[in-house]
């Protein structure tokens, strides 16, 4: 028997307008108050965890418990290559331009994340 928050997920197109709804809303809400001079409750909503409370509870629903951890350490292993990008970002704007600066910050998380994944291949997360 399927708890009752999960009753109305059953549709799977449902859930799928149901996500696409929630991560829109995060995306416009951001966009919005960073269009509003706001760039602190903008940055503040991006990462408050309720994108990922969100994806937690999917997750669970859709693979269990094993698979929210499993997700809950890519994670942790993909947020030190992130907050390089973020640092490539803020200080390559101004020098390279926006679009420079976004290729330059994903081509370093993405070389930082095959890094962290292949020194910490086998090696299990104390979590």
């Amino acid at each position: 028997m399927l708890p009752a928050w999960q009753s109305y997920l059953e549709s799977f197109g449902l859930r799928l307008a149901i996500y696409f709804l929630i991560g829109g809303s995060v995306t416009a809400l951001t966009a919005y108050f960073a269009s509003q001079g706001r760039g602190i409750l903008s940055a503040f909503i991006t990462t408050l965890p309720l994108l990922t409370i969100f994806s937690f509870l999917v997750i669970s629903a859709e693979g269990g418990g094993q698979t929210v951890q499993e997700y809950a350490r890519g994670l942790l292993l993909f947020t030190p290559p992130w907050v390089c990008y973020v640092f490539v970002v803020m200080l390559g704007t101004g020098r390279l331009g926006l679009t420079r600066s976004l290729v330059l910050g994903v081509l370093v998380f993405v070389l930082l994340s095959l890094l962290m994944q292949k020194a910490l291949d086998g090696a299990k997360l104390p979590i």
